[in-house]
């Protein structure tokens, strides 16, 4: 039974981080997919209403899949607590808590 446990435990983790990782990326990649399509609009001398359907379906996806990203991450700290009410004190490469995160006022960075 403690097997069964720990293997479904080590099976959700690693599919849960997969996600984790591909979300955000995702993320990035539709706020990116925005941003050079405005970028291209602007670099071809166009008018500005050119694409102006397509750019604000660019970005309703990027905002869902921030928001996806952010609800995945809510979802971090829920898992964590599995584990313990299943028996499995801390996990293999468990490296303690959950970083704290709000919802309400995500912390958005710039990076190079």
């Amino acid at each position: 039974m403690l097997k069964q446990r720990l293997t479904a435990a080590h099976e959700v983790r690693a599919a849960f981080l997969d996600a984790e990782r591909t979300q955000d990326n995702a993320a990035l990649l539709a706020a990116r997919c925005l941003t050079t399509a405005l970028e291209q609009r602007r670099a071809a001398n166009l008018p500005v209403r050119t694409g102006a359907d397509a750019l604000e379906k660019l970005a309703r996806a990027a905002q869902l899949a921030v928001q996806a990203r952010n609800e995945l991450m809510l979802a971090h700290a829920d898992l964590a607590k599995l584990p313990k009410e299943i028996g499995l004190e801390r996990m293999f490469g468990d490296d303690g808590e959950c970083p704290v995160w709000n919802a309400a006022t995500p912390d958005l960075r710039v990076v190079a």
